[in-house]
C-alpha cells in the first residue's frame, strides 16, 4: 500500500522524477512535500516475488526462500519505518512552527535512520556501512544467509520482530493479555488479601493467647505468693493446721480475706497489659512452637558448655560416693551397684569423649546455621538445623521438662517457620501466577540494590540463573588516563563516552529552534542540552543511547553470596533479596551439607564420564559449587603446550584426521586462553547427541597417565621427542555455565582450533551435530518428517520439488500442445528426469535442470506468437541480453515477470522477460533464487493454463433427466427413436 501511495504521490521532492527511476539532485533549499521516503530500485528477489502480498496458505514461503522473503520483508518494513519516523519529524516541525526540512537534510535522517529506530542495529562494520541495510540487500540479491555475520541476522531478527509487533493480529492478542492479566492480577491481589486476613486473624489468636496466658501466670504467681505468706503467718500465730493450709483451694485463698480478695481483683485483665507485655509474650510462645514444646531454654555458647561442665562434675560426684571403685569391686557387693557403676562410669567415659569432638562439630554447625539464616530457604534451614542437632546444640532440660537451646539454633528454627509459611503462600498462589504469566507482556525485573543494578530472570532461561544489568560510567577520552574515579566503581564498567554511545545523536536544531536558541546564552544552552541528555544516562554526557553491561550469575553459590551481601532493610534490596530467595527455592539451588550432597557426588562418581572429542573428561565440583584450583599452576606451561601441540599433530581425532594447528602456532600458552568443547553427554545409548560449551583455561598440571590410555598412546608419544611416557599434562578449564574440567593435549588443541574457526567464521568449518539443527519449530512451514528437517533446503530435496512441480503441469501443457518433443519419442523427459534423480545433489545440475525445464514448458506452451514480436521490450525478433536490462537500474521499474490479466497467450509476456529470468537462473549460486524462480515459472504456467481452457462444450440435442425413475421412463419414450435411427 505504501508503493502504491509512492507511485500516486510524484510530486514528491524525494520521489524520481522520471518514470525510469531517476532521481534529482541534491538541493538544500528545495523543502520536501511528503515524508515518504524514496523507493528503492528493484532488486532481484523482488523481481522473481509476486505483484501483491503472499496469502498465508500459499507454498511461496518454504524452507527453500525463507532467506530472500526474510530480506524482502525487512526492506518494506524498513521503508515503512522511515516513513513515519519522517511523519515523527514534520509533526514535530509542524508543532514548533519551523520550517520544513530540505531534500537534503530529509535524505541525511534517512541514510541514518536505522540508527535512530533499532538500538541494535546502530552498529557499523568495519567500512562503515549500516549492518542493517548490508545484510537486507545481501539477501535481497538471492545470496546466502549463512554468510551474513551474527550482527546482520540479529538486526533482520530485531526487524521482523518489531514488525511482527506492530502488526493487527500481534496487537489484538496483545490487548486480550492485557485484560486477562488485570483480570489474574485482580484475582492474585484477592488472593493476597485473603492472606494477609488470614495472616491478621493468625496474629490476633497469638496475641489473644498471649494476653491469657500472661492473665494465668499472673493468677499463678498471685496464689503462690499468698499461700507462702499464710504459712509464714500461721508459723507465728499457729492458727492453722498444716493440713489445713496444705488444702487451700484458689477459691479459699480468694475468700481468705478481704485484702486479699481485693488484691486479687486488682490483678490486671486480658485487656490489662501492654503492647510490649504481649508481643514479649508471642514471641516466647512463637519460639516454643517451633520447638514443639511447652517451655523453652535459651542459652548462649558458654552457658552450654558451663551447663555440661556442671553435669560432668555431678556424674564424678555421685560416682565418687560409691568410694574407691577398685575396692567396692573386691568387696562383695549386690549386682545392682555393680551395674550402677559400670554404667555411670561408661556414662562418664562417652560425655569426655563427646566433650573433645563436639567443639569441631558445633563450629560447624555454628557456621552452617549462620549461612541458612542468611539464605533464608527451606532446605538449607533445614539442613543446618539438622546439623546442629547433632552437635547437641539442644536437649531435655530436666527442671521445666521441657527443651533447652542455642540463641542462634533459636533463630534458626523462627527463620523457618518464616520460610514453610512463605513457601506454603507461594504454593497457593502458583497457579494464580501461573495464569497470570501466561498472559505474557513483558518480563519485569527482579529488582534494584543500591547501586541501581537491573537484575533479571528469564522464564525460558537456565533455572537458576540470574542476569545483572549495569550502567557504565562514562570517561570523557579528552580528559586525562588519571582522572579521579570513585574507587567503588568497577574497572570494567568504566567505559569512554565515544566507545559507549550507540545509534544517531539527537539534533540540536530540533532541540534549540531559533527563537528558543536567540533568548538563552552559552550557559544556560548547556545546562538545558545536559537536561535532555539525562534522558540517556545519569552523567548528561551523550546524546545517544548508551551500551549496558550485562553480567550472570550461574551457580548457587554466587547467588547465596549475592543474598547474604543484600541488606533486607533497604527498600529496594528487600524486595530483590525476597525474589532472589523465591528462585532459590523454585529452582532448588539452596545448596547445604547434608547427607544428599554425599550420597550424589558418589552417585557422580560411579557414573560413567562424558566423552569430549573421544577422550575422557572429569568434572570436579565441591559441595559449596566452587572448585579446588589451588594445585594448578598459573603459568609455565610452554613446554607442555608445545608437547600438546607434536601429540595432537601425530594423534587421530575421532573424526579419523590430524588435528590443525596451524591457527594456534603464534600461541605460546594456553592459560587463560578461550576453547570451545564438542561433548558427547551419553556416548553409549546416545552417540549423535552433543553439546558445545565454552570456557576458559585456569592452570595446568602433570599427573600420572591413566592406565586405560597408557597402552593407546605409548605408541603414539614414542615418536614425538620430549613426551613422558607415564606422566601428561592436564589444563583446568572453568566452564561459562559453572564447573570444572580436565582437559587432555588433544582436547585442548582441538578446542582452542574450533574456538578460533566458530569465532572467526573460518570458511568451511560447520557444525553438522550442533543441537540447533535438529530443533524443529512447531509454528514453522515445515511440515514434513522431523529427521527430514535439517536437510529440508539441500540440493536434494530441491530436486525432488522439481521432479513433482514438473508432473503437476506436464500433463495439462501436453493437451494443449501439438507437437510434443519434451515428452515424446525423443526421451528428453526421461533423461531429464533420470539426471536430477541421480545428480540432484549438484547445485550446478539442479539449475541447468530448471533451465531445460524451462525451455520445454516454454516450446509446450507454443512460444511466442509472430503477433508479440511487435510488444517485445527491444522491438523485432532480435533476443534482449538479459545481463543488461538487469544492470540497469533505470529499467528495472519496468520489468514485470509475472503473467497478468487473462488475455495470455504465451508462457512469457515478452523476449525480454524471459531473457531475463533466465539471467538470473543462470547467475544464481544459492538454492532460495532457484526456488523462487521454480515458484514464478509454476504461477505463469498456472495463469497460461487457466487463460488457455477452452470456453465452448458439447451439449446433447436431447435433454436427459436426472434420476433413476425419470432416467428408466425416458428410456422407454425413446426407444422407438432409436429403433428407428439403427
Amino acid at each position: 500500500e505504501d508503493y502504491v501511495e509512492e507511485e500516486e504521490t510524484s510530486s514528491n521532492g524525494l520521489h524520481r522524477g522520471k518514470s525510469v527511476g531517476g532521481t534529482q539532485k541534491k538541493d538544500d533549499n528545495t523543502p520536501v512535500t511528503s515524508s515518504i521516503p524514496l523507493k528503492p530500485p528493484p532488486t532481484i528477489v523482488d523481481l522473481l516475488l509476486p505483484p501483491s502480498k503472499p496469502l498465508a496458505a500459499t507454498e511461496l514461503v518454504s524452507p527453500f526462500t525463507w532467506p530472500c522473503l526474510a530480506g524482502a520483508t525487512a526492506c518494506r518494513v524498513l521503508h515503512r519505518y522511515k516513513r513515519l519516523k519522517n511523519e515523527v519529524d514534520d509533526n514535530l516541525r509542524t508543532f514548533r512552527e519551523l520550517p520544513c526540512l530540505s531534500v537534503a537534510e530529509r535524505r541525511r535522517r534517512e541514510a541514518i535512520a536505522p540508527q535512530r529506530i533499532f538500538s541494535e542495529c546502530a552498529a557499523l562494520d568495519i567500512d562503515g556501512v549500516n549492518p542493517l541495510e548490508q545484510s537486507i540487500n545481501h539477501l535481497c540479491d538471492g545470496k546466502s544467509y549463512h554468510e551474513l555475520s551474527p550482527l546482520q541476522r540479529l538486526c533482520i531478527l530485531r526487524l521482523l520482530v518489531e514488525a511482527g509487533y506492530d502488526t493487527h493480529r500481534v496487537n489484538q492478542c496483545v490487548e486480550d493479555n492485557f485484560k486477562a492479566r488485570i483480570n489474574a492480577g485482580k484475582a492474585l491481589e484477592a488472593e493476597e488479601r485473603r492472606a494477609k486476613r488470614v495472616a491478621k486473624e493468625e496474629t490476633s489468636a497469638a496475641e489473644a493467647k498471649a494476653r491469657e496466658r500472661l492473665a494465668a501466670e499472673a493468677k499463678a504467681t498471685f496464689f503462690n505468693r499468698k499461700r507462702r505468706e499464710i504459712a509464714r503467718n500461721n508459723k507465728h500465730t499457729g492458727e492453722f493446721t498444716s493440713e489445713y493450709i496444705a488444702g487451700l483451694t484458689d477459691d479459699d485463698i480468694i475468700e481468705f480475706d478481704e485484702d486479699t480478695k481485693a488484691e486479687y481483683e486488682s490483678l490486671p485483665t486480658v485487656d490489662g497489659f501492654n503492647r510490649s507485655e504481649v508481643n514479649t509474650m508471642v514471641a516466647k510462645i512463637q519460639e516454643e512452637e517451633a520447638f514443639d514444646t511447652h517451655a523453652l531454654l535459651v542459652l548462649t555458647m558458654d552457658e552450654i558448655q558451663a551447663r555440661e561442665e556442671s553435669t560432668l562434675a555431678s556424674m564424678e560426684e555421685r560416682l565418687a560416693q560409691y568410694g574407691d571403685v577398685d575396692s567396692v569391686y573386691q568387696v562383695h557387693t549386690d549386682r545392682e551397684t555393680s551395674a550402677k557403676i559400670d554404667k555411670l562410669r561408661r556414662e562418664i567415659s562417652t560425655f569426655e569423649q563427646a566433650t573433645l569432638s563436639l567443639p569441631h562439630m558445633r563450629a560447624a554447625a555454628v557456621e552452617s546455621l549462620k549461612d541458612a539464616i542468611e539464605d533464608g530457604t527451606v532446605k538449607a534451614l533445614r539442613a543446618a538445623i539438622k546439623s546442629a542437632k547433632l552437635a547437641k546444640l539442644t536437649g531435655i532440660d530436666d527442671d521445666t521438662d521441657g527443651v533447652w537451646a542455642l540463641d542462634l539454633l533459636r533463630d534458626a528454627a523462627l527463620e523457618l517457620k518464616t520460610a514453610e509459611r512463605r513457601k506454603r503462600v507461594t504454593e497457593a498462589h502458583k497457579d494464580l501466577i501461573a495464569k497470570r504469566n501466561k498472559c505474557f507482556i513483558r518480563t519485569d525485573p527482579l529488582g534494584q540494590d543500591r547501586y541501581r543494578n537491573n537484575f533479571w530472570h528469564f522464564d525460558n532461561d537456565e533455572s537458576g540463573r540470574v542476569w545483572v544489568e549495569s550502567d557504565y560510567v562514562l570517561k570523557d577520552c579528552s580528559c586525562d588516563e588519571t582522572t579521579s574515579i570513585d574507587l567503588c566503581v568497577d574497572t570494567n564498567l568504566v567505559i569512554g563516552k565515544k566507545t559507549a554511545s550507540i545509534g544517531a545523536c539527537d539534533e540540536v536544531k530540533d532541540l534549540l529552534y531559533d527563537e528558543l536558541e536567540l533568548s538563552m546564552n552559552n550557559d544556560q544552552k548547556e545546562v538545558f542540552l545536559q537536561f535532555c541528555n539525562q534522558e540517556y544516562h545519569s552523567s548528561s554526557m551523550v546524546s545517544t543511547l548508551v551500551r549496558q553491561h550485562w553480567g550472570c550469575h550461574v551457580t548457587d553459590q554466587s547467588l547465596r553470596v549475592l543474598v547474604k551481601n543484600l541488606s533486607g532493610r533497604g527498600v529496594r534490596e528487600g524486595q530483590l533479596k525476597t525474589a532472589l530467595k523465591e528462585i532459590l527455592e523454585a529452582s532448588g539451588l539452596s545448596a547445604a551439607p547434608s547427607e544428599s550432597s554425599q550420597q550424589n557426588a558418589n552417585e557422580q562418581q560411579s557414573r560413567p564420564e562424558s566423552s569430549i572429542m573421544g577422550s575422557t573428561a572429569q568434572h570436579h565440583d565441591n559441595q559449596d559449587g566452587r572448585s579446588d584450583n589451588s594445585e594448578y599452576q598459573i603459568d609455565g606451561d610452554k613446554d607442555a603446550f608445545q608437547q600438546a601441540k607434536a601429540l595432537a599433530e601425530s594423534k587421530l581425532d575421532n573424526t579419523g584426521s590430524t588435528v590443525d594447528t596451524s591457527l594456534i602456532v603464534n600461541i605460546s600458552s594456553a592459560i587463560g586462553m578461550r576453547v570451545r568443547l564438542r561433548i558427547v553427554p551419553d556416548p553409549v545409548t546416545a552417540p549423535k547427541s552433543v553439546n558445545y560449551e565454552m570456557g576458559t583455561v585456569l592452570g595446568w598440571k602433570t599427573r600420572r597417565r591413566q592406565s586405560q590410555s597408557i597402552d593407546s598412546e605409548q605408541d603414539t608419544s614414542e615418536g614425538v621427542a620430549g613426551i613422558d611416557a607415564q606422566k601428561e599434562p592436564v589444563w583446568r578449564l572453568a566452564l561459562d555455565k559453572g564447573g570444572d574440567m580436565d582437559l587432555s593435549c588433544t582436547d585442548l588443541i582441538h578446542g582452542l582450533t574450533c574456538m578460533i574457526k566458530w569465532k572467526t567464521q573460518y570458511k568451511g568449518y560447520i557444525e553438522d551435530d550442533a543441537p540447533f539443527l535438529a530443533y524443529r519449530n512447531s509454528m514453522g512451514r515445515f511440515c514434513g518428517r522431523a529427521s527430514d528437517a535439517p536437510t529440508s533446503c539441500s540440493p536434494s530435496s530441491f530436486a525432488k520439488l522439481l521432479l513433482k512441480r514438473e508432473q503437476e503441469h506436464y500433463m495439462h501443457l501436453k493437451n494443449r500442445s501439438y507437437e510434443n518433443n519434451w515428452g515424446g519419442k525423443s526421451g528428453a523427459r526421461n533423461a531429464w528426469m533420470a539426471s536430477i534423480k541421480e545428480y540432484g545433489y549438484d547445485q550446478k545440475v539442479i539449475r541447468d535442470g530448471l533451465l531445460t525445464l524451462e525451455d520445454a514448458f516454454f516450446e509446450l506452451s507454443g512460444g511466442f506468437k509472430d503477433d508479440l514480436d511487435t510488444q517485445s521490450d527491444t522491438g523485432g525478433t532480435s533476443c534482449p541480453n538479459g545481463r543488461d536490462l538487469l544492470n540497469d537500474e533505470n529499467t528495472r521499474f519496468d520489468i514485470e515477470l509475472e503473467s497478468l490479466g487473462t488475455d495470455i497467450q504465451a508462457l512469457w509476456n515478452s523476449r525480454g522477460t524471459r531473457a531475463i529470468f533466465r539471467e538470473i537462473v543462470e547467475s544464481s549460486t544459492t538454492i532460495h533464487i532457484l526456488a523462487l524462480c521454480l515458484d514464478l515459472l509454476c504461477r505463469n504456467c498456472t495463469v497460461y493454463l487457466n487463460a488457455t481452457k477452452p470456453t465452448a462444450t458439447r451439449k446433447s440435442s436431447i435433454e436427459q433427466p436426472v434420476g433413476t425413475r425419470r432416467m428408466n421412463a425416458w428410456q422407454l419414450s425413446q426407444q422407438q427413436t432409436y429403433q428407428s435411427y439403427y
